[in-house]
């Protein structure tokens, strides 16, 4: 109903405004939304799928990771890479090792002691986690898809908005279960479940959404400012001193400290080491503090901790966390893919109430009003 003092035919005509932002942004984005929404479930489980990837096993191991002559290995074979080490060896495997170059992707397996590179797989851009993760935030498409997935999110954010104003009658009795499936016919059916599904999933979607759309804007703006024929790096002058005096120096120094990522970034002689203090809140995710080092005298240059950050650069911080549901456990994980599943669901049930408005106006010759099955 209108609010005291506005005419019932202004409201009516704002009201059916709404609804059509509502109805062409949803159906616009639907397709597109469907694939992000089955990819982004998937993407919960990415510590999972890379856990799938076949490590080479190391038949004799003894010693403890000597991260100098792994590296050093890395670097030689490979100049004017990025290199980065997400996790330790576990019991007779080898240390993985990430290399970047642009969108390029490498995975060097060393022997954790000697150093001695035992196998690379030349197609990581290729296996199952990171397709998923470029068709997710790219659409496979280069710096274009990564712009397109930002319009996407903005137009997503349009629907979920002027849909909680359409269906803002329906909150209360969705929430207090007095609306239910409406089965008698297909489209009360779509209808009532478009309905209860958008209510329930509103608050999950716009977090979604909206760390989506700050995570791919700055996506995108980096992909247009990096001009695609930038030149590979140069290797740096002064070679890194010691990475194992960099771990050791961290674990008696700064016992609080989790080391989740070493990194050396192509032409550069500074080595990053990031990770989360114990005292953290998981949901300040575990790349998002750290340390700075000089490599060739191992000394810090910098460092910087969530918990003392302005409230505006730990939310910007949070937002991939939160995003993905790496913050928790299994459970966590489940919740976050069964509610990423909704947006897809959305899409199918308002193709299929689109779908049915359509063939009964061509039917009867006559345009069906706006608000018909909201």
């Amino acid at each position: 109903m209108p609010a005291p003092g506005i005419p019932f035919t202004r409201y009516m005509k704002v009201t059916k405004t709404i609804f059509k932002w509502h109805h062409w942004s949803g159906l616009i984005v639907g397709l597109f939304v469907l694939l992000m929404s089955l990819t982004g479930s998937l993407l919960v489980f990415s510590e999972e799928w890379e856990h799938l990837e076949q490590v080479p096993s190391i038949t004799t191991r003894t010693g403890t990771p000597n991260f100098d002559a792994s590296f050093g290995a890395v670097q030689q074979q490979y100049p004017g890479w990025e290199i980065r080490l997400y996790h330790l060896p576990q019991k007779d495997q080898a240390l993985a090792y990430e290399l970047r170059q642009k969108e390029v992707r490498k995975k060097v397996y060393v022997h954790p002691v000697s150093g001695k590179i035992v196998a690379v797989n030349e197609n990581a851009n290729t296996s199952f986690q990171r397709t998923l993760l470029l068709l997710h935030y790219t659409l496979l498409w280069g710096t274009k898809g990564k712009i397109t997935v930002f319009i996407i999110g903005v137009l997503f954010l349009i629907s979920l908005i002027t849909g909680l104003i359409v269906y803002r009658h329906a909150l209360v009795k969705v929430f207090t279960f007095k609306l239910r499936l409406n089965q008698k016919t297909r489209r009360a059916f779509y209808s009532s479940l478009h309905r209860i599904v958008g209510v329930w999933s509103l608050l999950f979607n716009l977090l979604i959404v909206l760390t989506g759309l700050w995570l791919s804007g700055q996506i995108a703006l980096t992909a247009i400012k990096t001009p695609a024929n930038a030149p590979v790096a140069a290797t740096a002058e002064k070679p890194i001193h010691s990475i194992d005096a960099i771990v050791s120096k961290l674990k008696t120094e700064q016992p609080q400290f989790q080391i989740h990522l070493i990194r050396i970034r192509a032409g550069s002689n500074a080595v990053g080491v990031s990770g989360r203090l114990l005292s953290d809140p998981k949901v300040y995710g575990n790349y998002y503090s750290g340390f700075v080092f000089d490599g060739p005298t191992a000394d810090v240059t910098s460092s910087f901790f969530m918990k003392d950050m302005p409230w505006n650069q730990r939310l910007s911080r949070m937002a991939a966390p939160l995003h993905f549901g790496t913050y928790g456990g299994m459970l966590l994980k489940i919740v976050y893919c069964l509610l990423g599943l909704t947006p897809a669901l959305l899409s199918i049930t308002g193709f299929l109430l689109w779908q049915k408005r359509y063939k009964s106006s061509g039917k009867t010759g006559k345009k069906k009003p706006a608000l018909q099955h909201a």
